[in-house]
């Protein structure tokens, strides 16, 4: 379990609206890894998290799983991961 930094995730999408969605490109992300997203954390567009997700494709398989959230804003990888890429989700508030 490791804590995400700037190296391993990047906004790609924001529409920039209080009641924030973002898509972050993510890489070598293992199960149980953490990534914060408010204030203090990686990456700060949020002072609440409501719901995400972790969204890739392998040439077998479409994966579109929900991730637990926790402390408002620190959401974790989804089990079944294990040194992968993809895309992180990330519905919430900014107020």
């Amino acid at each position: 379990m490791a804590t995400l930094t700037g190296a391993n995730i990047a906004r790609v999408y924001s529409n920039d609206a209080s009641d924030r969605t973002c898509l972050y490109r993510v890489s070598n992300v293992t199960y149980q890894d953490t990534v914060d997203l408010g204030p203090g954390g990686v990456a700060t567009d949020f002072q609440v998290v409501k719901m995400a997700a972790f969204v890739a494709t392998t040439a077998n398989q479409v994966y579109n799983i929900p991730c637990a959230v926790s402390n408002g804003t620190v959401v974790q990888i989804p089990a079944g991961l294990n040194n992968d890429a993809g895309y992180l989700l990330v519905w919430g508030d900014t107020d």
